[in-house]
């Protein structure tokens, strides 16, 4: 699996929390899966295009729907960390 696709996979399985903390949690577990996967396809030697402005740009969208759907959602609550 692609790091961006490992990254869609999570965004879509936070879609599915029904608290805040819970769906910032599992984004950023996708998000830390996505970036180990890409920096060792990036260094493995073997052809490979490099994804991170997308992965970027997905993370930065998921984050901003978040923000919507919880808009008193606490980025330095405890519970949220991976």
């Amino acid at each position: 699996m692609s790091p961006l696709a490992r990254l869609k996979v999570a965004s879509r399985a936070a879609r599915r929390r029904r608290y805040g903390y819970a769906a910032l949690r599992v984004l950023r577990r996708g998000l830390a899966a996505a970036v180990t996967r890409h920096i060792e396809r990036s260094i493995a030697g073997q052809p490979y295009a490099s994804q991170y402005e997308q992965i970027y740009a997905l993370y930065a969208a998921e984050l901003r729907r978040l923000r919507r759907l919880f808009p008193r959602l606490d980025f330095a609550d405890e519970r949220s960390l991976p």
